[in-house]
């Protein structure tokens, strides 16, 4: 009887951590929209020269030169 009740336990704790582990996968790796927008930032710091950028809408860059 207590082999029994330790194996249900040893199953459901199994069962318990294989749920929890498929649950974080999608946390752990950025989603689309974060990774578009470091695509984006990479592109405009080159594009810019690394001088500051700003994006005014989807397909508009705009780099702000320093002034002396």
């Amino acid at each position: 009887m207590n082999y029994v009740i330790s194996l249900i336990a040893v199953v459901i704790g199994l069962g318990m951590a294989a749920v929890a582990a498929h649950e974080s996968d999608p946390a752990a790796e950025p989603s689309e929209l974060q990774q578009a927008q470091h695509s984006r930032d990479f592109a405009a710091r080159k594009v810019c020269q690394g001088q500051a950028f700003e994006w005014a809408d989807d397909k508009t860059l705009v780099c702000f030169k320093e002034r002396p």
